[in-house]
C-alpha cells in the first residue's frame, strides 16, 4: 500500500508537530516495510531515508499554494490512494481525484483559549481545522481530550474520530552517554515560553522550596512572549543561581536534559496531548503534572498531580518527587503508560485505519 504525507512539519519543524510527524512516519516505515510511505514537500531538502520504503517527492515548479491547492494532482500522479495530513489540515481536491484522506488534529486550544493567539492566526487555524474536520474521511485525535473538543467546538460525530496517541522518539528510551549539561541535580520543565505553559507558577512554587531542596530548576524551550517575564521573576526572587533557562536548544540538548534530570514537572494549563510528559516517562523520570484531563488520561497513577494555579500544591508535589515512597509506585505504573505509547502498536493502529478506507 502507498501512503502519502504532508511533510512540511516533518522537515521544517523541530518541536511538537515536527516531532509527531517524524516519530509517526518512522514508526510506520520500521514496522510495515512491505508498504511504501511518501513524504511530499514543496522544497528540496537534504534527506537520507532511514528505511528503503520511505521516499521523498518534491514538485518541479510548485505554486505558492501548492500544499493546499496543487498537491492533489501530484498525489494522483504518484498513484497514492491515501493521503495523511499530519498537522491539523488537508489539501483541497482530494475527493475529486478519488484519494482518501486522513487528518491528525492535535488540539483546538485556539478555540478554548482564544486570547493566547493573535486573531489572524486564530482564524487561519479555525478555517483549516473546520475544513479538515468536515472533509476528511478519517479524523485522528491524539487524545480523548482532543476528541471531546472536536465534538464540542466542531460538532464532529464521535464515530468519525479515532484516538491514536503519539509515539516517543527512540532516543528517549535509551540514555545516551553525553557530557553533563548541568553540574547540580535538577527538576526540569520543557515547553515553549507562552502563557498557557505557566512557567511563572513553577518559578513561584520553586521559590517556596528553595531552602528545602538541593535541586535546581531548569526551564527549557522555545523563546516566546513570556520569556522576559520569567527572567524578571527569577531576578526579582534572587533565584539566578537556582533557576536556569535553556532557550531555543538543539534537539540533542533537550533530550540530554530529559535524561539527566532527577524529576520532571509539567504545570501547563491545557494540552491536546503533552509529548514532554511522554518523553519523560520513556526516559524513566518521576513526574508531577497539572491535574488536567489529558494528563490523567495518559499518565494515570504514573504521575503526581497538582492544581496548576495553586503554588502550594506545585511546591508540595516537587518535594514529594524526591521521596522514594512516592516515586516507586509511579515507576511501576509507568509501564502501563509506555505500553500505550509503544511505536509498533501505534503504527499498527494507523495502518488498520488506512486499510479500512
Amino acid at each position: 500500500m502507498r501512503i502519502g504525507f504532508d511533510a512540511k512539519r516533518f522537515f521544517h519543524n523541530s518541536t511538537g508537530l515536527g516531532n509527531y510527524s517524524r516519530s509517526m512516519v518512522y514508526a510506520l516505515a520500521r514496522h510495515f516495510q512491505q508498504d511504501e510511505f511518501w513524504l511530499l514537500n514543496a522544497k528540496p531538502v537534504s534527506f537520507d531515508p532511514e528505511f528503503p520504503n520511505l521516499h521523498l517527492y518534491v514538485p518541479n515548479r510548485p505554486t505558492p499554494l501548492w500544499r493546499s491547492l496543487g498537491i492533489a494532482r501530484d498525489i494522483q500522479a504518484l498513484q497514492i490512494p491515501v493521503f495523511h495530513g499530519l498537522s491539523n489540515e488537508i489539501p483541497v481536491g482530494l475527493s475529486r481525484k478519488n484519494i482518501r484522506s486522513v487528518v491528525t488534529i492535535h488540539d483546538v486550544i485556539f478555540r478554548r483559549f482564544p486570547d493566547y493567539y493573535p486573531i489572524l492566526d486564530r482564524n487561519i487555524y479555525h478555517f483549516k481545522t473546520r475544513y479538515a474536520a468536515t472533509r476528511a474521511d478519517c479524523i485522528i485525535a491524539t487524545s480523548q481530550a482532543t476528541a471531546a473538543d472536536l465534538q464540542e467546538f466542531y460538532g464532529v460525530s464521535a464515530s468519525r474520530i479515532h484516538v491514536v496517541y503519539q509515539p516517543v522518539a527512540e532516543t528517549f528510551y535509551t540514555r545516551p552517554v553525553l557530557p553533563q549539561v548541568h553540574p547540580r541535580p535538577f527538576f526540569l520543565y520543557v515547553s515553549s515560553f507562552t502563557g498557557r505553559k505557566n512557567q511563572g507558577a513553577l518559578i513561584e512554587a520553586f521559590g517556596r522550596i528553595r531552602k528545602l531542596t538541593d535541586m535546581d530548576l531548569i526551564l527549557a524551550g522555545k523563546s516566546g512572549e513570556t520569556l522576559e517575564t520569567c527572567r524578571n521573576m527569577i531576578r526579582s526572587a534572587g533565584l539566578q543561581d537556582r533557576i536556569h533557562l535553556f532557550t531555543d536548544c538543539e534537539t540533542e540538548i533537550l533530550q540530554n536534559l530529559v535524561h539527566q534530570c532527577e524529576a520532571f514537572v509539567y504545570p501547563s494549563l491545557y494540552e491536546g496531548f503533552g509529548i514532554p510528559l511522554a518523553e519523560a516517562a520513556a526516559a524513566g523520570k518521576p513526574m508531577a503534572v497539572s491535574n488536567i484531563g489529558v494528563f490523567r488520561e495518559l499518565a494515570g497513577p504514573a504521575a503526581l498531580y497538582f492544581h496548576p494555579n495553586k503554588m502550594e500544591e506545585i511546591a508540595d508535589a516537587m518535594l514529594k518527587l524526591q521521596l522514594t515512597d512516592h516515586t516507586l509506585p509511579m515507576a511501576k505504573a509507568r509501564e502501563t503508560l509506555l505500553e500505550k505509547l509503544e511505536p509498533g502498536r501505534l503504527a499498527a493502529q494507523l495502518m488498520q485505519l488506512y486499510r479500512q478506507l
